[in-house]
């Protein structure tokens, strides 16, 4: 049975008005699942919580609140760590005094459910012990199959389209790819183009880099996820980013879709993360620290020499036919 709660769209543009949202569906939940627990108690006897880290202290206060209910158990899915997320990126400093206390109340779980290796790391490292962490690894969100037809190319065919989709957030990476592709459109092969089917504060950032400098960029605004398939399939490979403090906090899920996709991928991050890894047994596809833009440089003009050697293997063949 799902139970619905009613809630408007938090402003991400103001710290504190996001966490007034933040507390005040943080408590329309907690009378909720209160009110569905005492339900659940007169029928079986128990119950088990599954809380994820969204909204924002939902889960610390769920187990605050399970404190003296025996049979009431919690298992912890770790999306994105906070505050740890906040404190990477250089805010909420104010609550670091708090962090023990926070990372405490984690360690109270029953079962802490990691979506990446690099997340268990950083959750053993803040004192969980490995006897309590579960692996459990999203899946694609999206389903490829031989019947689907990709979206239209904002580019044409004699360009190389390198897409970025999904959130362009302060966790992402994206200076090391705009200085890269700088050098590829003045002093390189020139063929790459840039599609960012993204929302986030990177996304103007981004935009403004590239007109700044006269570099092609196409944007279009997220499509819903039965469009995503037809999407993904459209560009010749994509571009997945974090930044170095974020690694084992964030593990973006599009890296999924990415891999169903089949097509190359350019991840631009620290090698301590799952993605790393993900992305280098995917065929053809690179990985490159942040801020080493001469390696970033060397997978675009690989990916465009790529695709120029494909290209010319077609026409040599169809001349041959």
């Amino acid at each position: 049975r799902i139970v619905r709660i009613e809630a408007t769209s938090p402003d991400k543009g103001s710290l504190l008005k996001r966490a007034s949202w933040a507390l005040g569906i943080n408590r329309k939940l907690m009378a909720t699942t209160a009110r569905e627990q005492k339900k659940y108690k007169r029928l079986a006897g128990g119950c088990e919580i599954k809380v994820t880290g969204s909204p924002p202290f939902l889960s610390y206060l769920i187990l605050m609140w399970r404190i003296g209910k025996p049979r009431v158990s919690v298992t912890y899915r770790i999306t994105d760590f906070y505050p740890e997320t906040a404190f990477a990126a250089g805010k909420a400093l104010a609550l670091r005094p708090v962090a023990p206390l926070i990372h405490l109340l984690r360690r109270t779980a029953d079962r802490i459910e990691a979506l990446s290796d690099c997340q268990a790391t950083r959750l053993r490292q803040s004192g969980v012990a490995a006897e309590r962490i579960v692996l459990v690894r999203d899946a694609s969100p999206v389903t490829i199959t031989e019947d689907t037809r990709p979206a239209p190319r904002p580019f044409g065919s004699e360009h190389v389209i390198l897409l970025y989709s999904g959130n362009l957030g302060v966790a992402h990476d994206w200076r090391t790819f705009a200085n890269a592709y700088l050098r590829h459109c003045r002093q390189g092969a020139n063929c790459i183009r840039l599609w960012l089917n993204a929302t986030g504060v990177g996304v103007p950032q981004l935009q403004d880099f590239c007109a700044a400098n006269g570099l092609p960029i196409h944007v279009s605004a997220p499509v819903p996820l039965e469009d995503l398939p037809r999407v993904l399939i459209a560009p010749d490979a994509h571009l997945v980013t974090l930044k170095e403090p974020f690694w084992g906090f964030v593990i973006p899920s599009k890296i999924y879709g990415c891999i169903e996709s089949g097509k190359p991928i350019l991840y631009i991050g620290p090698t301590e993360s799952d993605l790393h890894w993900l992305v280098c047994s995917s065929t053809d596809s690179h990985s490159v620290r942040n801020d080493d833009v001469d390696a970033c440089l060397f997978a675009l003009e690989t990916l465009a020499a790529r695709r120029s050697n494909k290209s010319t293997l077609s026409t040599d063949m169809s001349s041959a036919t």
